[in-house]
């Protein structure tokens, strides 16, 4: 015991401040003894990694003796096992002086005997509903359904609401031109192949409206375009002419003589004025002015009162003509509205900024009209007709054919072969002449 002593003693904790103090000072002889262990099976056994853990371990099934001798050392003491023997016979409870004794079916006590009578004198219900308890904790939770959402009193009232994004209700209508513009025009009697004279004749006049209508919005197209001969005299007439203060042309002629008009005008209205500035007006000249003031006074008020009256007298015609506008705008509204449920019913609706392009009136002129149908030609496009029906039943919108455009201007700039090409071809010249 004193050699352990004297052990345990030497060993005190060494220094491990830094590096080298560490690496000299750390105890690793657990380590060693373990490396030194898996030196020996190998030198026995061979390599452990390639052996399985059954060729390795062995398992243990004998036990040891040291453990059981242990464990009767732990065997506790004799007050503890008697205080932990319990009988089988439950204790005896004592009373709650709060709770409440259970109703029977037999006995009642005086008190609730009166709240009975109380009750039903009253009218009340002799028993209180149960919460079900059961029925708030088993609701149902879907995975995939939205978030509950709970009233939550915000702070910031005066924000606006999140709401949901409502899908407009044409989604699900079908479009009107569906239903009442057909997928397939029926051909007029005109087109057909041996037509007859009245049907024929109309299909024609048709087409001459369509082709008068072209040539007309071409001229009216090239006049907007076109020079006009009075802008050639525009210039000989700015030259010879001059601009007013008012914005009126006038030659140079009458512009000087105007000129001199004005400067006479001019030169009389300040002679008067000096003259005013000079002259006193008499009492009688005053009396005469006020005199005259007052009577234009009274008689704009006089005109006043008369219009006031005609006005009143009037009354029932304005109310009339009041009458017969509403009347009208009435007609007009309803007109508006039996319009668009025409429109509505056709399906006509713009789609886009473009209009539907109206197809040509295919006709043959009586000249091509033939006899039989192997003499038939082949007239129109089965394609385009396919494709302007689907652009005027609103399925899709009618486009233009875009036009490829350059974001940019091409840059065009001199090379300097093309500026020396000149003196080059001179100096070639030269040479010539010179050989």
């Amino acid at each position: 015991m004193a050699s352990d002593m004297t052990q345990q003693k030497k060993k005190t904790q060494t220094s491990r401040k830094g590096k080298k103090a560490w690496r000299k000072n750390v105890d690793i002889t657990d380590v060693e003894e373990a490396q030194e262990e898996l030196r020996s099976m190998e030198r026995v056994i061979g390599h452990t990694g390639e052996l399985k853990d059954e060729e390795i371990f062995t398992i243990d099934v004998t036990g040891d003796h040291g453990v059981k001798r242990k464990l009767a050392k732990d065997k506790p003491l004799r007050v503890d096992e008697i205080l932990e023997q319990r009988s089988a016979v439950p204790a005896i409870k004592s009373k709650n002086p709060f709770k409440k004794p259970e109703m029977t079916d037999d006995v009642f006590s005086r008190h609730e005997s009166k709240l009975l009578k109380r009750k039903i004198e009253n009218n009340a219900p002799l028993a209180p509903k149960k919460k079900n308890k059961k029925a708030s904790a088993a609701k149902s939770y879907d995975l995939w359904d939205d978030e509950p959402k709970e009233a939550e009193q915000s702070s910031n009232d005066f924000l606006p609401k999140e709401e949901k994004i409502k899908a407009p209700k044409t989604m699900i209508q079908k479009p009107g031109a569906l239903v009442h513009v057909p997928a397939v025009s029926t051909p007029e009697g005109g087109q057909s192949y041996n037509p007859t004279l009245e049907e024929h004749q109309a299909l024609l006049a048709k087409a001459i409206e369509v082709e008068e209508r072209k040539a007309e919005i071409l001229r009216n197209l090239q006049e907007q375009l076109s020079y006009r001969e009075e802008l050639k005299l525009l210039a000989d007439e700015l030259a010879h002419s001059e601009i007013t203060a008012d914005g009126k042309m006038i030659t140079t002629d009458t512009a000087t003589a105007v000129n001199d008009e004005e400067e006479e005008d001019e030169d009389n209205s300040s002679n008067k004025k000096k003259k005013n500035k000079g002259e006193r007006k008499t009492r009688q000249q005053r009396h005469k002015s006020h005199r005259l003031a007052t009577e234009e006074l009274q008689k704009k008020q006089q005109l006043q009162e008369r219009t006031i009256r005609r006005q009143i007298h009037m009354l029932r015609d304005i109310e009339k003509e009041l009458a017969e506008r509403v009347d009208a705008l009435d007609a007009l509204a309803e007109k508006r509205g039996e319009r668009k449920m025409e429109e509505e019913k056709k399906g006509l609706k713009k789609l886009g900024k473009y209009t539907v392009p109206e197809l040509p009136v295919d006709v043959q002129l009586t000249d091509e009209l033939c006899e039989t149908l192997r003499q038939l030609k082949p007239e129109g496009n089965m394609f385009r007709d396919r494709f302007i029906s689907i652009q005027k039943r609103n399925i899709i919108e009618p486009r233009v054919p875009v036009k490829p455009s350059r974001k940019y201007k091409l840059k065009e700039y001199e090379r300097r072969s093309y500026k020396n090409f000149d003196r080059l071809e001179e100096i070639k010249k030269k040479r010539n002449m010179t050989k």
